[in-house]
Protein backbone atom coordinates (compact mmCIF):
# COMPACT_ATOMS: atom_id res chain seq x y z
CA UNK A 1 0.00 0.00 0.00
CA UNK A 2 1.44 3.14 -1.33
CA UNK A 3 1.64 6.21 1.95
CA UNK A 4 0.77 8.68 -0.71
CA UNK A 5 -1.93 10.75 0.21
CA UNK A 6 -5.12 10.29 -1.62
CA UNK A 7 -8.15 12.70 -2.23
CA UNK A 8 -11.85 11.24 -1.96
CA UNK A 9 -13.15 11.14 -5.32
CA UNK A 10 -14.55 14.94 -6.69
CA UNK A 11 -12.33 16.90 -4.19
CA UNK A 12 -10.15 19.35 -5.14
CA UNK A 13 -6.37 18.47 -3.73
CA UNK A 14 -4.99 21.17 -1.43
CA UNK A 15 -2.87 23.74 -2.92
CA UNK A 16 0.81 24.04 -0.33
CA UNK A 17 1.23 27.42 0.29
CA UNK A 18 4.41 28.19 -2.06
CA UNK A 19 4.17 31.55 -1.22
CA UNK A 20 5.22 31.37 2.67
CA UNK A 21 8.89 32.14 2.45
CA UNK A 22 7.55 35.79 0.40
CA UNK A 23 8.03 38.59 2.34
CA UNK A 24 7.00 42.09 0.83
CA UNK A 25 3.06 41.97 0.94
CA UNK A 26 0.08 44.21 1.09
CA UNK A 27 -3.68 43.50 1.62
CA UNK A 28 -7.09 45.40 0.16
CA UNK A 29 -10.62 44.48 1.48
CA UNK A 30 -13.34 43.96 -0.63
CA UNK A 31 -16.53 43.85 -0.60
CA UNK A 32 -19.03 41.84 -2.44
CA UNK A 33 -22.33 42.37 -1.19
CA UNK A 34 -25.08 39.93 -2.34
CA UNK A 35 -28.12 42.44 -1.59
CA UNK A 36 -26.91 45.09 -3.92
CA UNK A 37 -26.02 44.21 -7.39
CA UNK A 38 -24.60 47.33 -8.48
CA UNK A 39 -21.89 47.24 -5.66
CA UNK A 40 -21.08 43.80 -5.83
CA UNK A 41 -20.88 44.18 -10.23
CA UNK A 42 -18.15 47.42 -8.65
CA UNK A 43 -16.55 45.45 -6.25
CA UNK A 44 -15.99 42.60 -9.37
CA UNK A 45 -14.69 45.59 -11.59
CA UNK A 46 -12.14 46.47 -8.96
CA UNK A 47 -11.10 43.50 -8.38
CA UNK A 48 -10.54 42.54 -12.13
CA UNK A 49 -8.50 45.40 -12.88
CA UNK A 50 -6.76 44.34 -9.96
CA UNK A 51 -5.88 40.50 -11.17
CA UNK A 52 -4.50 42.15 -14.28
CA UNK A 53 -2.25 44.66 -12.53
CA UNK A 54 -1.07 42.06 -10.95
CA UNK A 55 -0.27 40.07 -14.12
CA UNK A 56 1.44 42.97 -15.51
CA UNK A 57 3.58 43.10 -12.46
CA UNK A 58 4.61 39.55 -11.74
CA UNK A 59 2.74 39.95 -8.66
CA UNK A 60 0.92 36.81 -6.83
CA UNK A 61 -2.55 37.33 -6.14
CA UNK A 62 -4.22 35.49 -3.77
CA UNK A 63 -7.80 35.86 -1.38
CA UNK A 64 -9.17 34.93 2.06
CA UNK A 65 -12.88 35.57 3.19
CA UNK A 66 -12.92 38.51 5.48
CA UNK A 67 -16.42 37.96 7.08
CA UNK A 68 -18.85 36.52 5.03
CA UNK A 69 -21.90 37.60 6.92
CA UNK A 70 -20.47 40.85 5.31
CA UNK A 71 -19.72 39.84 2.03
CA UNK A 72 -15.84 40.77 2.69
CA UNK A 73 -13.07 38.89 0.97
CA UNK A 74 -9.49 39.92 2.18
CA UNK A 75 -7.32 40.24 -1.35
CA UNK A 76 -3.74 39.74 -0.88
CA UNK A 77 -0.71 40.54 -3.12
CA UNK A 78 3.25 39.39 -2.98
CA UNK A 79 5.69 41.38 -5.09
CA UNK A 80 8.97 39.75 -6.69
CA UNK A 81 10.53 43.05 -6.40
CA UNK A 82 10.45 46.68 -4.99
CA UNK A 83 10.00 48.06 -8.61
CA UNK A 84 7.29 45.83 -9.43
CA UNK A 85 5.32 47.17 -6.03
CA UNK A 86 5.65 50.50 -6.98
CA UNK A 87 4.54 50.02 -10.28
CA UNK A 88 1.61 48.14 -8.92
CA UNK A 89 0.45 50.44 -6.66
CA UNK A 90 1.32 53.58 -9.52
CA UNK A 91 -1.62 51.14 -11.78
CA UNK A 92 -4.09 50.70 -8.71
CA UNK A 93 -4.14 54.75 -7.59
CA UNK A 94 -4.38 55.42 -11.29
CA UNK A 95 -8.01 53.95 -11.31
CA UNK A 96 -11.16 55.07 -10.39
CA UNK A 97 -12.25 51.63 -10.26
CA UNK A 98 -9.18 50.99 -7.78
CA UNK A 99 -7.89 53.82 -6.38
CA UNK A 100 -7.83 53.83 -2.76
CA UNK A 101 -6.25 55.70 0.48
CA UNK A 102 -2.58 54.80 1.87
CA UNK A 103 -4.29 53.49 5.38
CA UNK A 104 -6.30 51.31 3.31
CA UNK A 105 -3.39 49.14 2.03
CA UNK A 106 -2.36 47.29 5.03
CA UNK A 107 0.06 44.46 5.64
CA UNK A 108 -1.26 41.00 6.29
CA UNK A 109 -0.40 38.63 9.35
CA UNK A 110 1.32 35.38 8.70
CA UNK A 111 -1.89 33.35 9.27
CA UNK A 112 -3.58 35.19 6.74
CA UNK A 113 -0.76 34.84 4.42
CA UNK A 114 -0.73 30.82 5.09
CA UNK A 115 -4.67 30.73 5.12
CA UNK A 116 -4.57 32.45 1.92
CA UNK A 117 -5.63 30.94 -1.54
CA UNK A 118 -5.70 31.48 -5.22
CA UNK A 119 -8.84 34.46 -5.52
CA UNK A 120 -10.76 31.00 -8.13
CA UNK A 121 -10.92 29.23 -5.15
CA UNK A 122 -12.45 31.97 -2.67
CA UNK A 123 -14.25 34.51 -4.93
CA UNK A 124 -17.76 33.70 -5.58
CA UNK A 125 -18.18 31.99 -9.05
CA UNK A 126 -20.11 34.78 -10.40
CA UNK A 127 -17.61 37.70 -9.40
CA UNK A 128 -14.87 35.39 -10.77
CA UNK A 129 -16.32 35.32 -14.17
CA UNK A 130 -16.58 38.87 -14.16
CA UNK A 131 -13.02 39.37 -12.80
CA UNK A 132 -11.69 37.16 -15.20
CA UNK A 133 -13.06 39.05 -18.39
CA UNK A 134 -12.04 42.32 -17.39
CA UNK A 135 -8.42 41.02 -16.36
CA UNK A 136 -8.72 38.98 -19.69
CA UNK A 137 -9.80 42.30 -21.48
CA UNK A 138 -6.91 44.88 -19.91
CA UNK A 139 -4.07 42.03 -19.83
CA UNK A 140 -4.24 40.69 -23.25
CA UNK A 141 -4.88 44.00 -24.83
CA UNK A 142 -8.46 44.57 -25.63
CA UNK A 143 -9.89 45.75 -28.85
CA UNK A 144 -13.28 47.04 -30.15
CA UNK A 145 -14.19 43.66 -30.97
CA UNK A 146 -14.35 40.71 -29.33
CA UNK A 147 -13.08 37.70 -31.37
Amino acid sequence: MSSTPTNPPGSTPPVPPYWDDEDDWIVLIEFLRRDDPEDRARGAEAIGYMLAYSQMTDTRMLALVGDSNEDTYELLFSFSSPENKAEFLRLLKSNDATNCEDEEILVPIRAEIEAAQPIARVLPEDVMRQVTIIATMLFGGATETIQ
